[in-house]
Parts: C-alpha cells; structure tokens; sequence
C-alpha cells in the first residue's frame, strides 16, 4: 500500500513540474496539455506554471513595417556605433577635427573658386557668340543652327556651373555641422578630461 501511495505522490510531482501549455484551436476553443500542439504556431500558445498562471505568453506576430522599423533601427545602432569606433580611433582631441574640417573647407573653395573662372571664361565667349547672333539678326541673315547650339551649350555650362557651385556650397556647410557634431560626440565618448 506504501509502495502505491509513493507512486501516485510522484506522479503527482511530476504532473506538477511538467509545464502546461494553453492555446485556442481553429474552433475556437481553449485547450490545455502538457505538450504544446504540433500544428498551432507558437504565436498562440502560452505556457502556463504549476499554478496555472502564464509563465510565458504567446510570442508576439510583427507586422512587415514593425519588422522593417526594428530592423532600421538595429541597423542605426550598429552604424552608430562603428562611426563612434571610428571617431575615436581616428581624434585624439577636437582639434584634430578642426584641422580636416578646414581641409575640406579649402578644398571646396578651391574648387569653387575655379568655377568662377571658368564661368568669366564662358561668360566671355558666351557673350560673343549672343553678338554674333545679334549681327546676324540686325542684317536680316538667318542666323545658322550651330551658332544656337553653341549658344544653348554656353548657357547649358554656366547653369551646370551654377549647379556644382551651389552643391559646394551646401557641402562646405555640411562638413562644418559634420565637424561640429563629431566634436560634441568625441568630447562625449571621451568624458571629462
């Protein structure tokens, strides 16, 4: 008689430490087992402690743009986090910054400034072939097609060079806020000296 009572006092306990699982079926239905069901996804069933109470719930389903925000995020920590590396294998102080910050400056104000003369230099023949066309034009001559072409690509250089100018422009503000925040985040990863 011992020998039974001993048995079913440890099936019991091992009833009780075996986890149990709970999910709803495809009819809607609440069921509970030992075992998690084979064919229900995992996102809907949770497992339960000895007390009956939800020891880990259902793992939660992410939509797609869920998904793809985490996944964008990670990837923003991960770069962050190399560019950190990066900066602090690269400066040992902030004036080190300073001095290719003022490296790219001259460099995009090198070339700024050959833009400028190479559009004096266009403006130039720009200008004589406008007075040719004008000529022409004042002496009732047709004014011949290459003469317009050469004239539509003059205007089409200086708009180009307007265009790079401006990027330049905008670049030179853009390494000087670079230069500023990897300053501000080098002092921060180095703390108070």
């Amino acid at each position: 008689m011992r020998g039974v009572v001993l048995g079913l006092m440890l099936v019991a306990l091992s009833a009780q430490a075996a986890p149990m699982y709970r999910w709803v079926d495809e009819s809607g239905n609440v069921q509970f087992s030992d075992k998690p069901p084979a064919n229900a996804p995992k996102s809907g069933v949770s497992e339960l402690d000895k007390r009956g109470m939800v020891k880990r719930g259902p793992e939660k389903q992410l939509s797609d743009e869920e998904r793809a925000r985490q996944q964008t995020e990670a990837q923003q920590r991960k770069d962050a986090q190399r560019r950190d590396k990066a900066l602090l294998q690269s400066f040992s102080k902030p004036e080190e910054i300073d001095l290719l910050r003022d490296r790219q400056v001259e460099a995009l104000q090198g070339g700024l400034q050959t833009n400028q003369l190479r559009r004096q230099s266009i403006e130039q023949r720009l200008a004589r072939q406008q007075q040719q066309q004008q000529r022409l034009l004042k002496a009732k001559k047709a004014v011949p097609a290459d003469l317009d072409a050469e004239i539509a690509v003059s205007q089409k250089e200086l708009a180009d060079l307007d265009a790079d100018s401006k990027n330049k422009l905008a670049d030179i503000d853009a390494v000087k806020r670079r230069a500023d925040a990897d300053k501000k985040r080098l002092a921060e990863l180095r703390g108070p000296n």
